[in-house]
């Protein structure tokens, strides 16, 4: 029960779901959109994210699968992660290419610039050893709202604590599902957050 529960989670918080998650926060912040955007204006921008940074390479992948590239959504080895790696880079780079010039999402279009640059390094450090994907994701989440609360001195301190606790249950799911060791799950949430939190600082 306790894997399928870790399973569970792992799909819930896959890295390619966390740039649709933080969209979603950013929206619905007071402090970074205003009241006067109108909800399909967001719907549309959401839809658009969740194209350029799940559906597409998420398809990408199913097509690695189906010609033995890789052997699942997973990526549970450090060989078979190089091309979905680099598909991923490409989708972040080109969603921030799209989201730069809306004002709404000037603080977005920067978060998928850390995203994509997170990716490129995933690649680097992936020739080296195998590091956890999800933490990376979950700690560029929490390091985008720690970055904000430093640079703009902003109380974010629910949206930094419960993105620590939820970093927390995700490495947990990790460890349980057997698919990372405790290493390569504090060097992914390190590299994430810190990343992150420093790219918001010099905004």
């Amino acid at each position: 029960m306790e894997t399928k529960i870790a399973r569970g989670i792992s799909w819930l918080f896959h890295p390619l779901l966390i740039p649709v998650y933080t969209l979603l926060m950013l929206l619905n912040l007071d402090i970074f959109t205003s009241h006067q955007v109108p909800v399909l204006y967001k719907k549309i921008l959401v839809g658009i994210v969740l194209l350029t940074t799940f559906v597409l390479p998420l398809s990408a992948t199913w097509f690695m699968a189906r010609f033995k590239l890789v052997s699942s959504f997973f990526l549970r080895t450090k060989e078979e992660r190089i091309y979905p790696l680099l598909v991923v880079s490409v989708f972040y780079y080109v969603t921030y290419f799209l989201m730069r010039s809306t004002h709404i999402t000037s603080i977005f279009s920067y978060y998928m610039l850390g995203a994509t640059l997170l990716s490129i390094m995933s690649l680097v450090v992936n020739f080296y050893r195998k590091i956890s994907l999800h933490m990376i994701g979950i700690g560029g989440f929490t390091g985008l709202f720690l970055g904000l609360a430093l640079n703009f001195g902003i109380n974010l301190t629910i949206e930094v604590t419960a993105a620590i606790m939820l970093a927390g249950v995700i490495g947990f799911a990790r460890l349980k599902s057997d698919s990372h060791d405790p290493a390569e799950i504090y060097s992914g949430f390190i590299m994430g957050a810190l990343t992150m939190t420093l790219l918001m600082m010099i905004l």
